[in-house]
């Protein structure tokens, strides 16, 4: 099975196909071997939107585990950091193309940049579909006695 990249969070809203969590960022972010991956670490409270036939488990104020497996969390660094990084070489390149001038060289990369930045919100819906977070209620850590 695929390792999951898992956050505790506290559900807020309750609909009929779907739960939103908001994830609040704990100490042990900086010991997850993860961080670099999805940098909720970072950030203090993110809602999070995670559809589920089993909505009707949940209730407002219900703690959660939101869970998206490192293979997605890799993808979502592609689409970051990777291909945004290629945009800017390339716009770079080709404006080198054209002129000597490195000011306008510059700009060529950093417009490919939002260019390419203005194609993945515009496509967000689609890219969105690819990503699915799952949610599952945390095990009791509690245990029993046997003495």
């Amino acid at each position: 099975m695929a390792e999951k990249i898992t956050h505790e969070g506290i559900v807020i809203k309750v609909e009929a196909d779907a739960v939103t969590v908001r994830i609040q960022s704990a100490s042990a972010c900086g010991s997850c071997h993860a961080k670099s991956l999805c940098q909720m670490s970072e950030k203090t409270d993110k809602e999070v939107r995670v559809e589920t036939r089993q909505a009707a488990r949940y209730k407002a104020g219900d703690r959660v585990n939101v869970f998206l497996t490192s293979g997605m969390g890799l993808k979502a660094v592609l689409y970051a950091y990777v291909l945004s990084l290629v945009a800017a070489a390339l716009g770079f390149f080709i404006a080198a193309l054209f002129t000597p001038n490195e000011v306008i060289r510059g700009s060529g990369s950093l417009l490919a940049v939002a260019v390419y930045f203005l194609l993945l919100k515009y496509k967000s819906e689609k890219i969105n579909s690819r990503f699915s977070f799952g949610i599952e209620k945390p095990v009791d850590t509690e245990t029993t006695s046997i003495y």
